[in-house]
């Protein structure tokens, strides 16, 4: 019986697209074969092409080894037991890898390639740190807020080109008492009197009072709290209008240093430049009534203008003022003193408060902080030495794992023992490579912290041998 003629042509064309996919099939697996080859040849190159050096800034810049990558990475500074693991695991892969390599023509140098390439560290993880290391006296500011560091001898030996003094008298009822040697208030003016006569003609002062209206009464307080009155305005001394200001006012009521101090900061941040000098001077017999923060206020004012100071001298305090009349004087960068009498008074006021005035604050400062220098020096010797430990450990087990990789191959009859003996010499080469670039980076620094501690001394030196320290 024979086939119809349309039934032949549908089974001929349906055979012939077949045929047609079985060859598309088959030129689409010799593509894939192609494509590997061209892969592996690529990759064959590739690591033919990548090579090692022994040269330590050479090493600094290579990558980290494939395997490393792979099977170690962030475990290289793990606990022993980690990072065993881990390396282990690399060194595995490494001897599964190049057991099904052609490898009877390696020599020496080969071998080491194979073994560095795949198990190295990232070298400059380690170094960087090490070059970044930032020789900083950061504990050491002078009063003003500038580094010791960052100022010359001559800057420190300048005087400063403006000064600016508020002076702070507390008028508050106690101050009517008396000590040995007068009244309170009336010693408190004379003193101060002295002192404004004394001033230099670069520095500009005002006088204040505060708590000087009103009485001690529970009906006067907001009267008395809200008094502060700056009853000679910063300018340079004049002896006539100055002595009327302190005629101005008497003892009487209550104590608002916080708001007396705020006041002051407000009208020398408006009188002063980045080059000013600022002093706060405070006369006060006791502690803070109108429910002010003065020790808060004199952080704010601190903060406000770094190059500040704020001086306080404690009249015949009690033990409870003494301690917040001491905490204010630290919150402001200033000094604090108690005195009991007119002779301590006087002292206080005519000598430290006109020294503070000039180059004498800066260097009493210097000499008291030599003891900082030789801290500061050990502790960045301390942080430098850790990151140096962090390099050598890496290093070392670096070193310790290619051993492992080689002891493997010898174990697996891949290499004899001269070749094993040649192989370890190249990777001791690279080891002292990167440990006398490293040691090389680590004394530079570590010379660098000492000899600027030195150079600090001696600007210490050289700006306080005229002192009687």
């Amino acid at each position: 019986m024979m086939m119809p003629k349309k039934a032949f042509i549908v089974i001929v064309l349906f055979c012939l697209a077949l045929a047609g996919c079985q060859q598309t099939e088959k030129k689409s697996e010799q593509k894939k074969e192609e494509k590997a080859v061209e892969a592996n040849a690529k990759e064959s190159k590739e690591k033919e092409e990548a090579s090692y050096s022994l040269k330590g800034e050479e090493i600094e810049k290579e990558p980290a080894g494939e395997l490393f990558q792979q099977y170690i990475g962030d475990k290289e500074f793990a606990d022993n037991e980690e990072y065993s693991k881990a390396a282990g695991e690399a060194v595995a892969e490494y001897m599964k890898e190049i057991k099904n390599m052609d490898t009877k023509d390696w020599d020496a140098e080969q071998w080491a390639k194979s073994i560095i390439l795949s198990l190295r560290t990232d070298v400059s993880g380690t170094i960087q740190p090490l070059k970044d290391f930032e020789v900083k006296y950061n504990e050491l500011k002078l009063p003003d807020g500038r580094l010791l560091q960052d100022v010359s001898e001559e800057e420190l030996n300048e005087e400063a080109d403006d000064v600016n003094v508020a002076v702070l008298i507390d008028a508050s009822g106690s101050m009517k008492a008396d000590v040995p040697g007068g009244n309170k208030m009336a010693l408190a003016k004379s003193s101060i009197k002295q002192f404004s006569e004394s001033l230099p003609d670069n520095v500009n002062v005002s006088l204040s009072v505060f708590g000087h209206k009103g009485t001690g009464s529970d009906q006067d307080k907001k009267l008395s709290c809200e008094s502060i009155e700056t009853v000679y305005s910063l300018k340079p001394y004049d002896q006539k209008e100055f002595s009327n200001a302190l005629d101005q006012f008497n003892a009487s009521g209550w104590t608002p240093l916080a708001s007396a101090i705020q006041q002051a900061e407000k009208e020398l941040k408006v009188a002063s430049g980045d080059k000013t000098k600022t002093l706060i001077y405070v006369v006060s017999d006791g502690v803070e009534t109108c429910d002010g923060d003065p020790v808060q206020a004199a952080k704010n004012a601190k903060k406000s203008m770094t190059d500040l100071q704020i001086n306080i001298i404690g009249f015949d305090v009690d033990n409870e003022a003494d301690r917040q009349l001491k905490e204010v004087a630290s919150a402001g960068g200033g000094e604090y003193t108690s005195v009991k009498n007119k002779q301590e008074l006087d002292d206080e006021i005519t000598k430290n408060w006109k020294e503070s005035l000039g180059k004498t604050t800066w260097r009493f400062w210097l000499a008291g902080n030599i003891n900082n220098i030789n801290w500061a020096s050990v502790g960045m010797s301390n942080e430098l030495r850790g990151l140096e430990n962090n390099h050598i450990t890496s290093r070392n087990r670096e070193h310790d794992r290619m051993k492992a990789a080689l002891n493997e191959l010898l174990s697996s009859d891949l290499v004899d023992l001269d070749t094993k003996s040649a192989i370890s010499d190249i990777l001791f080469e690279r080891t002292n490579a990167i440990k006398d670039y490293a040691d090389g980076i680590k004394s530079e620094k570590h010379n660098e912290i000492f000899d600027t501690a030195e150079s600090l001394k001696e600007k210490v030196d050289h700006v306080t041998k005229d002192l009687d320290l």
